[in-house]
């Protein structure tokens, strides 16, 4: 007869530990926020590029404003269309 294979003692895995009702679980770090989905950030940006956009108008306007009293400058006029002679048919 052949002897009996045997696996070995039976050892007994320990059980997970169960959270402790009532015991605050450390907040876990949730990432570096993205502030450009916040509304002072799209309130401070639609400013800024308002800003940006609008300065180069104000310098040109202003520019061709003070040519025009200090610098003896005349307003651009538009040339008068030319008439043409009516057509005979």
């Amino acid at each position: 007869m052949a002897p009996k294979a045997t696996t070995g003692p039976y050892i007994p895995r320990p059980l997970p530990q169960k959270p402790v009702q009532g015991a605050a679980r450390p907040a876990r770090p949730t990432g570096p926020v993205d502030i450009r989905k916040t509304k002072e950030y799209k309130s401070a940006a639609r400013k800024w590029t308002g800003a940006m956009v609008g300065i180069p108008f104000v310098i040109i306007t202003s520019w061709i404003l003070y040519e025009r009293i200090y610098g003896n400058k005349s307003v651009k006029k538009l040339p008068a269309p030319k008439q043409q002679p009516p057509s005979s048919s």
